[in-house]
């Protein structure tokens, strides 16, 4: 599930930390260049932290999912400990996020300010998409029995899986803008 989610941001975390923004524009600044950059920089190492709470909430799910009916307590608390990842993986959407936007603020050349401002809606709508996937087992913990369970459960993968098309919609957007202007782009 981690690939799903993330398929196209592995390419970008590979992507921007090789990328160092560079702009001829009279309006671009080489230090706010340079902090943009670095705050770049605090956003993929942000980045990298969600990857392993994600990976680590995705295994804790596919353990309750896999655990016997019987041992429903034990389903119960890998749940929460699913949660617990998720929360953390969108904290840190939040905080990569927060790095792009500030960098986007800078500044810099138009199409890397646009590049970042694309990053900044992806990562927010990343961070809803970890938090929409507290929705199942926050559904198992809750649920009385088997079927408000599953409708709970079905219900909440149809959201996440919304939301996941809507932040690949935004990365494709991003990549574009990054294939289609590579010139402002310098390769280090």
């Amino acid at each position: 599930m981690f690939p799903k989610y993330f398929s196209s941001h592995v390419a970008f975390v590979l992507l921007i930390a090789a990328i160092w923004a560079c702009g001829s524009s009279s309006s671009t600044n080489t230090a706010d260049t340079d902090k943009a950059n670095k705050l770049v920089d605090e956003g993929n190492a942000a980045v990298d932290q969600v990857k392993k709470y994600f990976a680590d909430a995705d295994s804790k799910k596919d353990q309750m999912m896999k655990t016997d009916i019987r041992r429903l307590a034990e389903a119960r608390v890998r749940a929460a400990e699913a949660i617990a990842a998720y929360d953390q993986a969108a904290a840190k959407c939040k905080e990569a996020a927060s790095k792009y936007d500030e960098a986007s603020r800078l500044q810099i050349s138009d199409k890397f300010k646009q590049y970042l401002i694309l990053k900044t809606k992806e990562f927010n709508k990343r961070a809803e998409l970890m938090d929409c996937g507290k929705g199942t087992p926050q559904a198992l913990i809750e649920s009385t029995n088997r079927s408000s369970f599953v409708i709970r459960a079905n219900s909440n993968n149809a959201k996440c899986d919304q939301l996941y098309k809507e932040a690949e919609d935004i990365a494709a957007q991003g990549d574009k803008i990054y294939k289609d202007n590579p010139d402002i782009f310098k390769k280090n």
